[in-house]
């Protein structure tokens, strides 16, 4: 799994749109599009439930860190990737170890991973977690960077803040009827 942050900050504002079908009544769910500062066309869309919509409406009323979560796929194909907001995470952090977890133990002799960078960085001071709130999907049918999968995620979540992007059935459809 690829995580790609982007560093600068991005308001972002998020308006019920009409869920054209997508939504049964009754389900709790609300079509949702975001926008990127200010931009009259939207980021990306999401179909989420309400609980959501509310803790992401506190969530983006300054602005926001955003991410892309995508596993990169096999083959030059489609790449699905969620959108998230980044959050710095309080207190200890404690995830479930996989039963394919192998040890590790040359991992402390290690030292900083950072080093490279010249910054000195202490081992003692914990720089603090990050966790990525993924809410929105977004698809790239075909892709740009072929050779290099961080580029085209950054590109990919750069042209979703531009507003150069469709829905995934619109862009779909629009793909069949080229290949015809």
């Amino acid at each position: 799994m690829h995580v790609f942050l982007r560093e600068e900050p991005v308001r972002l504002e998020m308006r019920r749109v009409e869920a054209q079908g997508l939504v049964e009544s009754g389900s709790g769910l609300v079509a949702m599009a975001f926008y990127a500062d200010g931009n009259d066309r939207p980021s990306f869309r999401a179909v989420l439930p309400e609980e959501t919509v509310e803790v992401l409406s506190k969530a983006i009323e300054r602005p926001v860190h955003l991410g892309l979560l995508a596993e990169e796929p096999e083959d030059d194909g489609e790449i699905r990737a969620m959108v998230g907001i980044s959050v710095v995470v309080e207190g200890e952090v404690e995830f479930e170890e996989e039963e394919e977890m192998v040890d590790e133990p040359w991992r402390e002799s290690v030292g900083d991973p950072d080093a490279w960078k010249g910054e000195e960085v202490s081992m003692e001071e914990d720089p603090g977690r990050t966790a990525l709130l993924a809410f929105a999907p977004l698809v790239r049918l075909e892709r740009r960077h072929p050779g290099d999968f961080g580029e085209e995620l950054a590109d990919l979540l750069e042209s979703a803040l531009a507003g150069s992007t469709r829905p995934s059935l619109e862009a779909r459809v629009e793909q069949l009827l080229e290949e015809l």
